[in-house]
C-alpha cells in the first residue's frame, strides 16, 4: 500500500452475499481491514448493508455510511454475483437488462460512489471482478459473457482515467467454481488471494486483467 494511509484501513466489497465476495471479505479482514459489505440481506462484513447496487443513489449513500462508520475507503472490490444464461434470442429483455445493470451498472455505480474520495486522498485500489466466460466462447452464455465482458472494457479505460491520480484499477476474470474437465475448479479463497495480491503487492498492475481460471482459458 502507498504511504500516508490511515493505520485503520477500510475496504468496501460489493456483491457481499456471494460466495466469492464472502471469501474476499474474510481475507481483507484477516489482512487488517474493516470491511463494508454491500449486497442482499445476507451480506457480510464489519458493516453489512442491503443495497440495490443498480441504484446509484443507494450505492452512494451506502458508501458514505461505510466511510462514516469504518473510515476512508482505500480498497474497493466489485463482485457482482448474478449468473443468468439462455440461448441467443431467448432471454427476456427484462432479464437481459437486469444482468447488464447488475454487472456493469453495479460496478460503475460502486466506482462512482467510492473513487472520487480516493482521488482526493491521492491513493486507492480498485479490483473489479469479471468472468472467464468473457474471454472464452461458451455456447449458451452469450448474454452473461457480454455483461461480464463489459466490465473488462470499463476497467481498462477507467484505470487510465485515474492512474495518474494515485488510484490503481485492475480486473480479475474469475474462473469456473465447479470443475469442468479438463480444467480444475477455482476456489473462492484463491480469488481472495489474488485480490490481496493486487491490494498489497501489485503496485505495478494498472488496467490489467488477471485470469484466475485454473486452465479454463489459456
Amino acid at each position: 500500500m502507498s504511504t500516508g494511509e490511515p493505520s485503520t484501513r477500510a475496504a468496501l466489497v460489493t456483491g457481499a452475499s456471494g460466495v466469492v465476495a464472502r471469501a474476499i471479505v474474510a481475507r481483507l479482514q484477516a489482512d487488517g481491514f474493516l470491511v463494508g459489505g454491500l449486497g442482499g440481506e445476507d451480506a457480510v462484513g464489519d458493516l453489512a448493508l442491503a443495497v440495490d447496487l443498480t441504484d446509484r443513489g443507494q450505492t452512494v449513500a451506502a458508501a458514505e455510511r461505510v466511510t462514516r462508520e469504518l473510515g476512508p475507503i482505500s480498497v474497493l472490490v466489485t463482485a457482482p454475483a448474478l449468473h443468468d444464461a439462455a440461448p441467443f434470442g431467448e432471454m427476456d429483455p427484462d432479464r437481459w437488462k437486469r444482468l447488464l445493470m447488475t454487472h456493469l451498472g453495479g460496478s460503475a455505480n460502486a466506482c462512482a460512489a467510492v473513487v472520487p474520495a480516493m482521488v482526493l486522498a491521492g491513493h486507492g485500489t480498485v479490483v473489479t471482478l469479471s468472468s472467464w466466460m468473457a474471454l472464452a466462447g461458451i455456447p449458451g452464455e452469450a448474454y452473461y459473457a457480454a455483461a461480464t465482458g463489459s466490465i473488462l472494457a470499463f476497467t481498462k479505460s477507467f484505470a487510465l482515467e485515474v492512474a495518474r491520480k494515485g488510484v490503481r484499477v485492475n480486473c480479475i476474470a474469475v474462473g469456473p467454481l465447479e470443475a469442468t474437465p479438463p480444467n480444475a475448479a477455482v476456489r473462492p479463497a484463491e480469488i481472495a488471494d489474488t485480490v490481496a495480491f493486487l491490494v498489497e503487492d501489485g503496485d505495478f498492475f494498472v488496467g490489467q486483467v488477471l485470469c484466475a481460471a485454473a486452465g479454463a482459458v489459456v
